[in-house]
């Protein structure tokens, strides 16, 4: 009982004292993002963004996607290179062609985020790609 008090009075005295309470954790996973503007290395030199988890670990189940700025959705699976855990070195490979062909082509403007729906209405944004850059070369020629 006494920690209850003691718990109650800690948060109204931080409320009274506009002490913040602290959010939720911050993620324990990091990532880097990589567009090839003039689509090197992909087919038919079409723009790509690659997503690399760099540290951390994220353990994805059937409820995640990766979805465009249109809402358009794909399961995280069809685009990452591992069916387990997400670790370090694990990337997606986008370019709204072949396996993530639902989504918008990897664009100027485009927005892609990893996100996790695990019904009722509700959702989380694991992280988020803008695009900032225009295609350039023969990559143009699919924007």
């Amino acid at each position: 009982m006494l920690v209850i008090v003691v718990a109650t009075a800690a948060v109204v005295g931080g409320l009274l004292l506009g002490i913040e309470l602290p959010n939720d954790p911050a993620p324990q996973y990091r990532y880097q993002t990589d567009y090839v503007a003039d689509g090197a290395g992909n087919t038919n030199d079409r723009p790509y963004v690659n997503i690399t988890l760099t540290g951390g670990r994220i353990e994805p189940g059937e409820d995640f996607y990766v979805v465009d700025s249109d809402g358009n959705a794909v399961r995280w699976d069809a685009v990452w290179t591992t069916a387990g855990p997400l670790t370090a070195g694990d990337y997606a490979h986008i370019d709204g062609y072949g396996s993530d062909s639902a989504l918008n082509h990897a664009c100027e403007d485009e927005v892609y985020r990893l996100v996790h729906r695990p019904g009722d209405g509700e959702s989380a944004t694991l992280l988020s790609v803008e695009i900032s850059t225009p295609a350039v070369g023969n990559a143009t020629s699919h924007c």
